[in-house]
């Protein structure tokens, strides 16, 4: 069953160095420039809806594929996102970047904040909004259920991708849970009274051939399929502990090998 789509307009928005386009058009934020949950740098709140994701009005309790792949295909074509790296040293050029966002619901539909940017070393890494969204019709306290990012470089999961989740206040401590909650600490439940498991979304490969992931809080990892609009299971992964010989990091440990 097909799901309809919202198209937002965003009014008025100060465009501000280079988090605008070349048009004056913003395309993201910068984690400098959105507030933080009780004044702490890692709960950034970011703005939503994004503008160049529709919204996806439906009630149901899982995250529609209707907004997850226009929401990683939408991270590519952002500035740096994808083909970033130097041909010759692999290494990530001055303008590549990461860019995350979060995947929220409101009473009536399924909406994707704003995407953030680092604001120093965005080539690596990106702070998603651990502090929730604050949603321009409804305000904050919306259930997040994952936060979705993408690699440059065209590199595959990584070891934090497998342990980032939202977080919540509980008993006046910043918690992470796997499954959708408000950042007060109210877990999202499905009709059965169920909570709703959250997962993680990656954008990557090339401009040419991008491969898109998702994973589950068990580590199931599945790969989108183009042809038959499916997720397709890959392996079931788990981080892998640091080592001081590999201090780029080692890939997760995986059932199989991730296809490329």
């Amino acid at each position: 069953m097909g799901f309809l789509r919202r198209q937002f307009l965003w009014p008025g928005i100060a465009c501000l160095g280079i988090a605008c386009a070349a048009s004056g058009t913003r395309r993201f934020y910068l984690a400098s420039e959105i507030p933080k949950q009780d004044g702490i740098d890692g709960l950034s709140i970011a703005p939503g809806p994004w503008p160049e994701v529709p919204a996806v009005l439906t009630r149901s309790s899982l995250v529609p594929d209707d907004l997850v792949i226009p929401t990683l295909q939408a991270l590519l074509e952002l500035p740096g996102a994808v083909d970033a790296c130097d041909s010759n040293s692999g290494r990530p050029r001055p303008e590549a970047s990461e860019y995350c966002v979060a995947i929220y619901r409101t009473p009536s539909d399924w909406r994707v904040s704003w995407p953030v940017r680092n604001t120093l070393k965005s080539s690596d890494s990106c702070m998603p909004p651990f502090g929730g969204v604050n949603d321009a019709d409804l305000g904050r306290n919306l259930p997040v259920f994952g936060y979705a990012h993408n690699h440059p470089c065209a590199s595959g999961l990584s070891n934090q991708d497998l342990r980032t989740w939202p977080m919540a206040k509980s008993e006046g401590a910043w918690v992470m849970v796997a499954y959708g909650t408000t950042p007060d600490g109210r877990l999202a439940r499905d009709e059965q009274g169920q909570v709703i498991p959250a997962w993680g979304w990656l954008a990557t490969g090339h401009r040419d051939a991008p491969r898109f992931y998702r994973w589950n809080q068990k580590g199931d990892v599945f790969r989108w399929d183009v042809d038959r609009k499916r997720w397709d299971f890959q392996a079931r992964c788990e981080p892998s502990p640091p080592s001081m010989l590999r201090p780029e990091g080692i890939p997760p440990n995986c059932s199989a090998a991730l296809n490329p």
